[in-house]
């Protein structure tokens, strides 16, 4: 091997620890999630709001934010994006004028109904070594593990 060239694999070192692991397969999924919603035109936050919209809808802008950690002002951008493509409605609420209500439109379901079935698929390519009974040991041991670090995924 030359002084130039790039081993063709990785520390066995690193592979040992779980967070680099970890981080290497999110990468890739979060690489691919990416290039999927661009060809929706939405972004990984639009496609959170939408989902937290219809897990509980509606919501207002700053609710949205506190509970998927978002800066208010990218909130407004990533409303403001959403609602002009016809898939949420913000309107003032009514009980205090200085905030406003986002709601979930058909179009929007419609749209979030779609992105999530091709994010199955995603998750489909990119856990393809593992069987069924892999898959879902993973994704328990995966939300053990977030709940542990985020009480919102308790």
């Amino acid at each position: 091997m030359t002084a130039n060239a790039i081993p063709e694999r990785l520390p066995p070192r690193l592979l040992d620890i779980s967070t680099f692991v970890t981080a290497q397969v999110g990468r890739t999924g979060r690489a691919r999630m990416g290039r999927m919603m661009d060809e929706h035109g939405l972004g990984l936050w639009h496609f959170a709001v939408l989902a937290a919209l219809d897990d509980s809808a509606p919501a207002s802008q700053r609710e949205l934010g506190t509970r998927l950690r978002i800066d208010p002002s990218d909130v407004v951008e990533v409303v403001g994006r959403l609602e002009e493509a016809g898939l949420v409605q913000r309107e003032r609420d009514t009980a205090d004028r200085r905030r406003y209500v986002v709601e979930l439109t058909a179009r929007g379901r419609a749209e979030l109904e779609a992105v999530t079935e091709r994010a199955a698929r995603l998750d489909d390519e990119l856990l393809a070594p593992l069987d069924d009974a892999e898959r879902a040991t993973l994704t328990r041991l995966m939300r053990r593990v977030l709940a542990h670090h985020d009480p919102r995924a308790r």
